[in-house]
């Protein structure tokens, strides 16, 4: 999935619905370098990205039970 509209889409899902939360967080949403992706780092900062592979687990998990 990495690379792929489908996660770029995410990507931009999340980025949308996180400056939205409520999460008291001020989101920093610089993306990583792509080649570090695969190692699960999608974002520059540790926490947005603890977030994002939150965010992304719930969306696979969704996804897998036929409700996305």
């Amino acid at each position: 999935m990495l690379k792929s509209k489908e996660h770029y889409d995410l990507m931009t899902q999340f980025e949308q619905d996180i400056k939205r939360s409520s999460v008291h967080f001020n989101p920093q949403l610089g993306r990583a370098d792509k080649e570090l992706w695969a190692k699960g780092h999608v974002y520059n900062h540790g926490e947005t990205n603890s977030l994002f592979i939150a965010y992304r687990l719930g969306y696979s998990f969704a996804k897998a039970l036929g409700r996305e």
